[in-house]
């Protein structure tokens, strides 16, 4: 069960993951990566708290995977 989730965004997902896990949080759920341009993974450390580890793999339009964009950005 956990108490509350946390996002954290990280240069690196493989390698906080398995240093999370050798520290004692428990994979919720494994590497993944996503359309919308993220490579996440979920781990509970021991006192209940799930950490989602996000990290940005590339930039991609969101029409590319069935979003919308809203307002463009400025360079």
């Amino acid at each position: 069960m956990r108490s509350h989730q946390v996002l954290l965004k990280v240069a690196g997902v493989e390698a906080v993951v398995a240093d999370g896990v050798a520290r004692g949080a428990v994979l919720d759920e494994p590497v993944r990566d996503w359309e919308y341009g993220e490579r996440q993974a979920a781990m509970r450390d021991p006192f209940g708290h799930q950490w989602v580890l996000t990290q940005t793999i590339a930039d991609t339009a969101p029409e590319s995977w069935g979003g919308q964009t809203i307002m463009l950005r400025e360079p």
